[in-house]
């Protein structure tokens, strides 16, 4: 079995030979080894120095990609705002071409509703007026008889271009020596709708 003592020790006796030995206590001297902790603080200040650097380097790298975005983040704010631009532009130049050709159809219609209502004119009757107002058609005109009045409606139903027609008015009055009949109608053209032809 082995013995270990963990006491401090100060002298130790040899039984024996009689004879006493001293031992003198191991001393731990307080020099301290200057060249090591010398060179222990040039390699903390070494490796803070290096870690500084890097950083430092880290984060000039960082603010420059930074700057690099903000710029291109600038350029393309530039280019979204020419986009909205271009599509306000689109916008607008949809609506123009849109009017240009509702006109037309318009143009169009009226030239149709005014083909449509002089083959629907019998003889004998004329048209002192006419306007016409979002498909509202009032028309006005004279008339040797009411027959002659009935058979123009007939003839506007008839053309299917002419719907909800109502006689207004039929009233009777001298011209001249000769009575006619002032008359007054009220009827919606139904347009004619064209599909958009691709070519």
């Amino acid at each position: 079995m082995i013995k270990i003592n963990l006491l401090k020790p100060e002298k130790k006796e040899v039984v024996g030979g009689g004879e006493q030995v001293s031992l003198v206590e191991e001393t731990r001297t307080g020099n301290l080894n200057i060249p090591a902790i010398v060179a222990a603080l040039v390699i903390a200040l070494g490796l803070i120095g290096f870690l500084y650097l890097s950083q430092s380097n880290a984060l000039d790298k960082a603010q420059k990609n930074l700057e690099a975005r903000r710029a291109r983040k600038a350029e393309l704010d530039q280019v979204l705002k020419q986009l909205a631009e271009v599509e306000q532009t689109k916008l607008q130049l949809d609506s123009k071409i849109k009017i240009i050709t509702e006109l037309k159809q318009r143009q169009k219609n009226s030239v149709i509703m005014m083909d449509k209502l002089s083959r629907a004119l019998p003889e004998y009757v004329w048209l002192s007026n006419l306007s016409f107002n979002n498909q509202t058609l009032l028309i006005g005109g004279n008339a040797f008889s009411n027959n002659l009045i009935a058979d123009f409606i007939n003839n506007l139903q008839n053309s299917n271009h002419f719907v909800e027609i109502k006689l207004q008015s039929s009233v009777r009055k001298k011209v001249g020596g000769q009575e006619i009949f002032d008359f007054k109608i009220i009827c919606q053209f139904k347009q004619v709708i064209e599909a958009n032809k691709v070519g």
